[in-house]
């Protein structure tokens, strides 16, 4: 038996040499290096993940298309150009029956007018000349028609021409001059009225249609599409603005190809369903240069309904500008009030036949009394006329080249303003 060494019953055991702690240096050595992956990473995240989503988005959106475009080339082998020719048709019997032509005429601008009886029984008034024309919409049956505020400007009579050959005259019920928008009223019609459309649910690129009377051209139908919605500022256009032409304070407009040229503004613009979705109102330049513009439907409607809403309790209306002035030389004389100030009259209304000139008032009448009420301010007697009814006779003293005149007026209904100052709104 062989003795064994103690030692040689443990196991050997290898030794390696001791390690030197990490320095500084080889700690910041690798912090950089981490860092600087990260930065790389970040900047190739920074650089190339947005192309990426970019070219993915676009490839969705290219595959949309591409179905779409397949989709609608099937489907326009299966469409008739005689189904579109049908339904233009359909559309011109729906919707002409609710559209009117308008002619509006205003006086010579001289003193030595006077008003008589036509053969029909109504207030004429000689020396009328045709200021303009445009085109309108029934939207009530009980007589409200929709056109635009500029067809209606500066006109004292407004001859409405209804799809029957019927004629009667028209009375504002309102304007809003900011869009262009204004109410007439008639008696009751037992013509149909137009249906609303959304114009928000109306979609670029579907077919619209006009009707009016361009050049007097009356029930005149064109077909287009809608180009594009919610024009807005286009005050930068290098076309010259006209009275029939794009003005800055239009906004969201709706643009389409229709074919609209004088005397189409106020007529509907109307969808596949006859129903009204803008009111045509504007063009660039002078003339149709395959570009029209049309209020929406929905702001067109909301301006109506607001008009015919505060509409419903109608105030006295003399028809006339005033303005206060102070009392001297001949604005008196000896019977005159020892007020420091009278009232004046200065114009006669913008739009409507104006009472007091049918009665013959003149420019530069001085007014002195209502219904025999001392008048010394003009505020107070556009209190007083507010407060009259429509359709009562007042009389009015006035003072004109010094001598007193007893004129008796029959109130008229003072039209609605939209979005003007008392001050504009005159009386």
């Amino acid at each position: 038996m062989i003795d064994q060494d103690p030692t040689d019953s443990k196991e050997s055991t290898p030794t390696y040499p001791s390690q030197p702690p990490p320095s500084v240096k080889s700690i910041l050595i690798s912090t950089l290096t981490s860092l600087s992956i990260v930065l790389v990473l970040l900047m190739t995240v920074r650089w190339i993940l947005p192309p990426l989503l970019e070219s993915s988005r676009y490839s969705w959106h290219r595959g949309q298309l591409r179905a779409e475009h397949e989709a609608a080339g099937e489907l326009l082998h299966s469409v008739s150009l005689d189904g579109l020719s049908r339904i233009s048709e359909l559309v011109s019997q729906r919707v002409t029956p609710s559209v009117v032509h308008i002619n509006v005429s205003q006086l010579f601008d001289s003193e030595d007018w006077k008003s008589e009886k036509s053969d029909s029984g109504r207030d004429t008034l000689e020396g009328l000349r045709s200021d303009g024309q445009g085109s309108g919409v029934i939207v009530d049956r009980d007589g409200y028609i929709l056109t635009n505020n500029h067809v209606l400007e500066g006109c004292e009579f407004i001859d409405v021409r209804f799809s029957d050959e019927s004629r009667c005259e028209a009375r504002i019920v309102g304007i809003d001059e900011s869009r262009d928008l204004a109410v007439l009223k008639v008696d009751k019609l037992e013509l149909p009225s137009i249906d609303w459309g959304d114009s928000d649910a109306t979609t670029v690129g579907s077919p619209v249609w006009a009707i009016g009377s361009p050049f007097g051209l009356y029930g005149s139908i064109t077909f287009g599409i809608l180009s594009s919605k919610h024009r807005v500022d286009l005050s930068d256009s290098p076309y010259q603005y006209s009275r029939n032409s794009l003005k800055p304070q239009y906004s969201d407009l709706m643009q389409s190809d229709v074919a609209v040229n004088p005397g189409n503004s106020g007529g509907p613009l109307v969808n596949g369903q006859g129903q009204l979705v803008g009111i045509n109102t504007a063009i660039l330049g002078e003339s149709y240069r395959g570009v029209s513009f049309s209020i929406p439907s929905k702001i067109a409607k909301k301006i109506y309904e607001e008009i015919r809403e505060k509409a419903k309790t109608p105030r006295g209306w003399l028809g006339v500008g005033l303005r206060t002035v102070a009392t001297k030389g001949a604005l008196i004389d000896a019977e005159s009030s020892q007020s420091a100030t009278q009232v004046m009259v200065t114009d006669f209304a913008k739009y409507g036949q104006s009472p007091a000139r049918i009665a013959g008032i003149q420019r530069g009448d001085v007014i002195i009394s209502f219904n025999g009420q001392p008048i010394s301010i003009h505020e107070q007697l556009i209190e007083l006329i507010g407060k009259a009814p429509v359709d009562s006779t007042i009389t009015l003293e006035v003072l004109r080249a010094g001598k007193r005149k007893s004129i008796e007026v029959v109130l008229g209904a003072r039209h609605v303003r939209l979005e003007v100052t008392e001050k504009e709104a005159g009386n």
